[in-house]
């Protein structure tokens, strides 16, 4: 299991590296915000995560969509939140557990090891998938 990174607090808001460039963001008891995604135990939350270039924003917001059914709020901003890299995504109205329906990110709180496994599991796959088409594209312009 990947060791938690140590929280910071700000305004009443706990903010938790999970992993480099993925930042869960707590809300105090009352959820100021009306983020509603708060359950008896677990207060609210919002997701932040980090990229470079445009087109791994474009491939993660893809990616929350389609393959998490992340139907809420995405925004995309200079990186604020998470250290390391040059802007970041927020997510809002995400689940805390996954359901039959809907993989949510459930490494949020419950499970941090077969999420966190799934997260470098995922990146393994998208750079295995970069690396995979430079390939052809190399070998295709060297092969004339």
């Amino acid at each position: 299991m990947l060791a938690q990174q140590p929280s910071t607090v700000q305004q009443g808001f706990t903010f938790t590296e999970l992993l480099p460039g993925l930042v869960i963001c707590n809300a105090p008891a009352e959820d100021p915000h009306g983020w509603g995604n708060a359950d008896a135990d677990k207060p609210a939350f919002l997701v932040y995560l980090g990229y470079n270039i445009p087109q791994e924003r474009d491939e993660w917001i893809a990616r929350l969509r389609l393959i998490w059914g992340i139907c809420g709020e995405i925004v995309y901003r200079p990186s604020q939140r998470v250290s390391g890299y040059w802007h970041e995504i927020k997510i809002r109205e995400m689940q805390r557990y996954s359901d039959p329906a809907v993989f949510d990110l459930d490494y949020l709180s419950e499970s941090l090891s077969y999420g966190l496994d799934f997260l470098v599991y995922m990146r393994q796959q998208e750079l295995e998938a970069t690396d995979y088409e430079e390939m052809v594209a190399s070998r295709l312009l060297t092969s004339r």
